[in-house]
């Protein structure tokens, strides 16, 4: 993807730690290629085994009745919230290592051997180059264990937690170099988007998210989400063996009137600093305290900023509280017994681990469903007939790159278009039975001047595009085209490209490069010389009919010196305000007609432009007291790019000539950054407005360059 630049490996989800070695071995035994996706998938199906080993030896390592530990292994590993990533973000699926960084680290604190060390240093390197999020969650569960285990130790030790610090921070600063050291790309965001949206909460956490208990939640909170990447449900004994721990806790803590962390139901110190570890990395998840009215202070912490899905660090805290529960269970079940009440202390050491794997039944049912609904893309001969066909009928080495209509691009988040997944799937399909790369992006992070050179392709013919020195290869693209779905703009390259096959499906295309790069600015020159004769002088400008409604507002007055094309002036604003652009004057309007509005928006800066677009444009229509707001646009969508401004577009249809109308533009609520505008033309849809300087040709906000005339 994102041809021409392409991308370094790390940011793609590749499983660089299962690719490096398989393209290896793919050298010499090259049937291997053809075994790779059951390879994958049986790693993935085989790490939920792994996950109750690992448990199990842990379990043991605690000193857990064997039974208890057997049905506990099982339970846990049933709800891990980690099984809803065999439907995506697969590397993230391997839900035994967070119990194994326990358990290195339960070994080594009991036993002090720098072997668990160095075993703990390998498992939190190999995490990162699985996923970095699975080494960066490893990473704080161990630099939290071993702040916590000092911090609350009777005998402090500066020297004792050296050793771990570092096992933790050596394979962190081995990736980080590594990354930085291989990655040739430049200007990717440092503002990622998702870390206010994908976080956990107390409801994804302490409610359930399937049955059979799901009707709790939608008992308690009806109307409120449980957000996907927040999902770390620990299960009700979890909940109620915690609510009882802090009720005696509390107990404590007013009866002696001292903070102190007790061997009280817990004798094991290593699984009260888990407990106490998997709490404050649940917070982390919750983002906490920053969404407690400190939103600003990640402007000062940067690194915090990259996590756009911190929910996912709350899998510690699932991990952590479900070993409590079975530790605490082992411990009640042994008193029970003392007790002679062993009928008892039996049904509850069966019941409390089964009732884990109870609630996590619909997990398994719900993923075992979408895992098994696709056949195996990457093989040729699994694929329908027609598909088959069609890739049979085109020659790989005719084209360069494929094209993908609708266009989508994901990846700065500065410049990009929204997917059409069929569309993703269908030329992702394509391009690995052909070889051929695709010009677009479904990738995470990409340099924000890639992001904007492709987005530009598809802007008017009559602007310079910064990718045509990067398309060195001149051979045509192949366009594949989801029919129905295609753009107004993309009918009219279709329109210059050659057939090639095609079904009700989607049809392919071959597209001489030249179509997107072809200079129409003489064309457009000639098109206004041939109906100047025909034009209408209206406040300085000719227009094609003086009775249709038209504005514009160059913001001359304005004493901002960001202006578009060197004029006077521009309208500055800030991303959090709701800023007014435009108040349309309804005395003007005639109901039932689409009226456009159009406006060139500044995209460069710090960090090639990192965050100007980043508000939402959209009109407020306001009859009587009803507020409504209609066609919300992303700048970031827009593809006419000159040089350091963005032609925003969007329109409307008057319905009502009471009703008033707004333009606003509304970015981050944190968010203090200027955005600027200029040239604000408002017009009937019908209407031709042109413009003759001395350099340039108006129309309708267009810029056309006056040569070739």
């Amino acid at each position: 993807m994102n041809y021409p630049y392409g991308e370094h490996f790390m940011y793609t989800d590749c499983h660089p730690i299962l690719v490096i070695p398989l393209k290896f071995l793919a050298d010499y035994f090259p049937c291997i290629i053809e075994y790779q996706i059951g390879i994958l998938n049986s790693l993935m199906i085989l790490s939920i085994l792994l996950t109750a080993i690992v448990l199990l030896l842990l379990f043991y390592e605690l000193n857990i009745h064997y039974l208890l530990a057997a049905l506990g292994a099982f339970g846990i590993t049933v709800l891990s919230p980690q099984i809803f990533r065999l439907t995506g973000h697969f590397a993230l699926s391997y839900s035994f290592m967070i119990p194994l960084v326990i358990l290195l680290l339960i070994k080594y604190t009991n036993k002090s051997k720098n072997s668990y060390l160095a075993i703990l240093t390998a498992l939190i390197l190999i995490s990162f180059f699985t996923h970095a999020y699975l080494g960066m969650i490893a990473t704080v569960l161990v630099l939290t264990y071993a702040f916590l285990d000092f911090l609350i130790s009777t005998k402090k030790s500066i020297i004792k937690p050296i050793p771990i610090f570092i096992s933790s921070a050596f394979p962190l600063g081995v990736f980080y170099f590594f990354v930085k050291l291989t990655d040739t790309h430049t200007g990717r965001t440092t503002n990622p988007w998702g870390i206010f949206d994908n976080h956990a909460d107390p409801i994804t956490v302490f409610l359930p998210t399937h049955p059979p208990f799901k009707f709790i939640k939608n008992w308690l909170f009806p109307t409120t989400d449980q957000s996907w990447e927040g999902w770390a449900y620990i299960g009700i004994f979890t909940i109620l063996a915690l609510l009882f721990y802090t009720f005696i806790f509390l107990k404590t803590l007013i009866k002696n009137q001292k903070l102190q962390f007790d061997t009280f139901w817990v004798d094991n110190k290593i699984v009260r600093t888990l407990l106490l570890s998997g709490f404050v990395i649940l917070a982390f998840s919750m983002l906490l305290p920053f969404r407690l009215g400190m939103k600003e202070l990640l402007e000062y912490i940067e690194p915090i900023k990259q996590f756009r899905s911190i929910g996912r660090f709350a899998w510690v805290f699932y991990f952590t509280s479900t070993i409590f529960l079975i530790d605490v269970t082992n411990t009640l079940v042994q008193y029970l017994i003392n007790r002679k009440k062993v009928l008892f202390g039996y049904t509850l050491l069966i019941l409390i681990p089964v009732s884990l794997a109870v609630e996590g039944l619909a997990y398994h049912s719900e993923v075992s469903k979408t895992i098994t609904q696709s056949p195996n893309l990457f093989d040729r001969f699994q694929l329908d007939q027609q598909f088959q066909q069609d890739l049979n009928t085109i020659n790989s080495k005719d084209f360069q790159a494929i094209i993908p209509f609708p266009y989508y691009y994901i990846g700065s988040e500065n410049f990009g278009k929204s997917p059409d997944y069929e569309t993703v799937r269908l030329s992702h399909v394509f391009s690995y039975h052909s070889s051929l790369p695709i010009l677009a992006s479904y990738l995470t992070r990409t340099a924000i001047w890639e992001s904007k050179n492709s987005m530009q392709l598809f802007a008017e013919n009559f602007y310079n595009k910064a990718i045509e020195k990067d398309l060195m290869d001149n051979r045509p693209f192949l366009i594949l085209a989801r029919n129905g779905h295609e753009t107004k703009k993309e009918k009219e390259y279709l329109k210059k490209s050659i057939f090639i096959t095609g079904n009700n499906e989607y049809t392919l295309y071959k597209a001489p490069k030249t179509i997107f790069f072809e200079n129409t600015t003489a064309i457009e020159w000639q098109k206004f010389d041939s109906i100047q004769p025909l034009l209408y002088s209206k406040t300085n400008f000719l227009v094609s009919d003086t009775l249709l409604y038209f504005s514009f507002e160059d913001y001359s007055e304005s004493p901002i010196d960001t202006p578009f094309l060197g004029n006077k002036g521009c309208f500055e604003g800030i991303q959090k305000n709701y800023n007014k652009l435009f108040v349309f004057d309804t005395g003007n309007l005639i109901v039932g007609k689409t009226y456009t509005v159009r406006f060139w928006m500044y995209n460069t800066g710090e960090n090639f432009g990192q965050d100007k677009l980043d508000v939402t444009v959209f009109i407020q229509q306001k009859n009587r007291e009803k507020i409504d707001w209609i066609n919300h646009i992303k700048p970031s969508g827009s593809h006419e790019i000159t040089d350091s401004w963005s032609l925003i577009e969007t329109s409307f249809i008057c319905q009502d000539a009471k009703t008033e109308y707004t333009l606003l533009a509304k970015g981050p609520d944190e968010s203090e950054k200027k955005f600027y505008i200029d040239d604000l033309l408002v017009f009937d849809s019908e209407l031709d407005i042109y413009q003759e300087t001395d350099t340039l040709l108006f129309h309708n906000n267009h810029r056309i360059a006056k040569q070739s005339k």
